[in-house]
């Protein structure tokens, strides 16, 4: 298992890095937009209707309204869209682990409301972002978020005792999140350091910005586990060996790739 996980992820971030060499928006929203009409598709495996007809549709409306976010969201709307990912997550996860899996997300337009503010948002801010900065910040945001994932992965199997959320990702603990957190520092602070950008406060508390980012980002991998253990599925779908589907890669990114714009255009001088 640990071998095919590695191997897509290299794959992946191979797939990245030409993209930001290729240097091209239009390249960008392709795949931004591939991506997400495969969320969508495997988001809408988060209710009871399984039905193809159902799924294509769902996958397609939220690759439409994608689309519309992207060309006419504002940077006002965002801002709003991105605090009431963050606030659905966190109050989620909150109430199904405090509960014990009693409180539920049983309605299906619910669910599927949640799936489209999600994705909808991580898709324009992702379009937004990768348009506004360099691929060099672009690059060390994701890598600040892989650097977290990695070593929680790494930390939690050789240190984890203490579990972070039992109910809801009973694999997950707090060894794992601090261990992925200190990676995800380090990175941040090395990258900063070799980018050399115009920054309006001091690396060091920009990187411990990234750090909390990261951090955060675990309520994002939290909030698709609680989807998945609410009907009864191990991974959102099967296209990427060692990882399951385009949500299980893509999770912790979902609200960390937004908060992660607007950090950038708090702290950096100049955009491009």
């Amino acid at each position: 298992m640990l071998i095919p996980r590695i191997v897509t992820a290299i794959l992946l971030i191979l797939l990245v890095a030409g993209l930001l060499l290729l240097n091209s928006p239009q390249a960008w929203l392709i795949f931004t937009l591939v991506m997400t009409v495969i969320a969508g598709w495997e988001w809408s495996g988060f209710v009871l209707n399984k039905s193809m007809a159902f799924r294509f549709e769902y996958a397609l409306m939220i690759v439409v309204l994608s689309l519309l976010s992207i060309q006419f969201a504002s940077t006002q709307l965002l801002a709003a869209m991105t605090l009431m990912v963050m606030l659905a997550m966190v109050i989620s996860v909150s109430q199904y682990q405090r509960s014990q899996a009693h409180i539920q997300i049983k309605s299906s337009i619910l669910v599927l409301g949640l799936g489209g503010l999600v994705l909808v948002n991580f898709a324009t801010a992702f379009m937004t972002f990768v348009t506004a900065f360099s691929p060099g910040i672009v690059l060390l945001s994701l890598m600040t978020i892989w650097a977290l994932d990695t070593g929680a992965y790494f930390s939690g199997r050789r240190f984890g005792k203490h579990k972070l959320a039992s109910i809801v990702s009973p694999g997950k603990t707090w060894e794992g999140v601090i261990g992925g957190g200190v990676l995800a520092l380090l990175v941040a602070g090395f990258g900063l350091n070799y980018l050399a950008l115009d920054l309006k406060v001091t690396d060091g508390i920009v990187a411990v910005g990234f750090m909390a980012i990261a951090v955060f980002s675990v309520f994002g991998d939290l909030f698709e586990s609680l989807m998945k253990r609410q009907v009864g599925l191990k991974d959102s779908g099967q296209l990427l060996p060692g990882h399951g589907g385009v949500l299980d890669r893509a999770d912790s990114l979902l609200v960390a790739i937004p908060m992660f714009y607007f950090i950038w255009q708090a702290v950096v001088v100049i955009k491009l």
